[in-house]
């Protein structure tokens, strides 16, 4: 075969390929535009409540939101990366109404907290977890972290416990991580780096296409726009600082030496942090549960916010000096 004819066969083989990539994605989408958001679904959003900025050792202002009684028992959420607080909505707004103090913490370079000079990573994730909890003197604390929030719960009770592990009572870690060793997960954080990630976030129809791995079951378009608006949201120094920060992360030895009771959450559809990684950490962690979401993905905290809502409030009651009454 001629040069020249090699490159008409790699030209028409790169057309079909983009030929049924467009097919795909236009299925995708249809299936997403018929499929109806749960009856009670509307926009993410943290309960009304207070904000307050909390400032780091190295110069950053974190902003958290609270909500609920004042005098109940004390839940903190943590979300992920390239997230906020309000992605907590659904699960914050099931536990106010049962009497609980809510906090969501936005993590560094996320959510209207600002950066400071260390940059990003699990032990300095896991350090502004425990000064938020030291600032504002939470003792006895349920954190329940998503994703890279998982990432900040395990490293502040494992690599910064210093900076207030004393003050956690037990931990959910959702949808969460303890290696970013997996060759495509590593290659996924690099790729959230480049023009062409940006370029797929910022087109509608792609974007939506795209947003469709990090859901379970077929989402209604609305659940996918969501998603796709809380991820452009995220500055993209923010993203790709957080993302490069994870490149080295392994804390799988240290997992036993967490001491709280501990539950692990995840969905059976979950592409993004599986559930053999998941049930991988309840194993790690002495006396850890792992509760299974069937049919979720990674957005686990939109797609079972009533089962997280029960768990975290069994794991918090179960840590209380007396029972909460709900």
């Amino acid at each position: 075969m001629s040069y020249k004819h090699a490159m008409l066969a790699l030209a028409a083989t790169g057309a079909a390929a983009a030929a049924g990539f467009a097919v795909g994605e236009r299925h995708l989408l249809r299936a997403m535009n018929l499929t109806p958001a749960p009856a009670d679904w509307h926009k993410p959003r943290f309960p009304a409540g207070i904000e307050l900025m909390v400032p780091t050792d190295d110069g950053a202002e974190l902003r958290v939101v609270q909500a609920g009684r004042n005098d109940g028992p004390v839940v903190v959420l943590v979300h992920g990366l390239t997230s906020n607080s309000d992605d907590w909505g659904p699960v914050a707004e099931r536990l106010v109404p049962l009497g609980y103090r809510v906090i969501g913490v936005n993590q560094r370079g996320h959510g209207g907290s600002s950066l400071g000079t260390e940059g990003f990573g699990p032990a300095r994730h896991g350090a502004d977890l425990g000064q938020v909890l030291s600032a504002l003197d939470l003792r006895g604390v349920t954190v329940v972290g998503h994703s890279m929030g998982g990432v900040a719960a395990m490293s502040l009770m494992t690599l910064r416990p210093e900076t207030g592990a004393d003050r956690v009572a037990g931990l959910v870690l959702v949808a969460t991580l303890a290696s970013s060793g997996r060759f495509d997960r590593r290659l996924t954080l690099r790729l959230g780096d480049t023009t062409h990630y940006q370029r797929l976030a910022d087109h509608p129809q792609h974007a939506a296409a795209g947003a469709r791995g990090v859901f379970g079951r077929t989402p209604s378009r609305i659940m996918v726009d969501h998603a796709v608006e809380s991820n452009r949201r995220c500055p993209p120094a923010t993203r790709h600082g957080a993302a490069m920060g994870l490149l080295d992360y392994d804390i799988r030895e240290l997992l036993p030496t967490i001491a709280v009771p501990t539950v692990v959450v995840c969905g059976t559809r979950d592409r993004l942090t599986r559930l053999r990684e998941n049930l991988d950490i309840a194993d790690a962690i002495p006396g850890a549960e792992l509760i299974v979401a069937a049919e979720a993905g990674h957005l686990v905290i939109w797609e079972s916010p009533s089962l997280l809502a029960d768990t975290i409030a069994d794991v918090t009651d179960s840590t209380q000096p007396r029972m909460h009454l709900r």
